[in-house]
């Protein structure tokens, strides 16, 4: 049984079209797309750029950068700022159950529960906060990162760790927070911290 859009074949000069061929695309294209980002982190290192892995964090992750960002959300909130908004691409959030808030002149806030988002290409500053980050970061840039209160803040990687696949190898996230760079020198960016590690 094929599904159809309804009433398309209405309008002339258009056909009908599958429901679950459209579907079906769209779920290979974000899988691919979730496969791809650690694959590009494994290169980052020789494009100069830098990676941030944050695996059930509890507390706030800020990120200013050019590059991609792609994670999720148990309950919070996510602030996005498309620093390049003529370009071809886009924001993509899915789950948030409120409505949305404008921030600024071109910051969109999004809250609820079980929040799943992407920010490919271009320029872009994210702000998460909440509890169940979880996060992949490829780019240039900079960012804050701070714990909350809890006694299991969850844990992070600077160029390092996919913190997902390796908890072990992270460190807990810290407080008080600290800013950090992306795609700079390890020497480089020891002297940049400006809190614990």
């Amino acid at each position: 049984m094929r599904l159809h859009f309804p009433y398309m074949n209405l309008i002339h000069g258009t056909r009908t079209m599958p429901i679950l061929g459209a579907m079906r695309k769209t779920i290979i294209l974000l899988v691919l797309l979730a496969l791809a980002l650690p694959v590009a982190a494994v290169s980052a290192t020789r494009a100069g750029e830098g990676t941030l892995s944050v695996d059930d964090g509890r507390g706030k992750v800020t990120v200013r950068a050019r590059g991609g960002v792609i994670g999720r959300l148990d309950r919070g909130s996510i602030t996005i700022f498309d620093l390049t908004p003529g370009d071809a691409n886009q924001p993509v959030v899915i789950g948030d159950d409120q409505p949305v808030r404008l921030v600024g002149e071109n910051g969109i806030q999004y809250r609820g529960a079980g929040l799943r988002f992407r920010v490919i290409g271009g320029s872009f500053r994210v702000l998460v906060q909440g509890r169940g980050i979880d996060l992949s970061v490829v780019g240039k840039g900079d960012g804050f990162i701070e714990a909350d209160d809890s006694l299991d803040p969850g844990v992070y990687s600077l160029d390092g760790a996919d913190c997902r696949k390796d908890r072990d190898s992270c460190k807990p996230l810290p407080q008080p927070g600290f800013r950090f760079k992306l795609g700079v020198e390890r020497s480089e960016r020891n002297a940049i911290y400006s809190g614990p590690e």
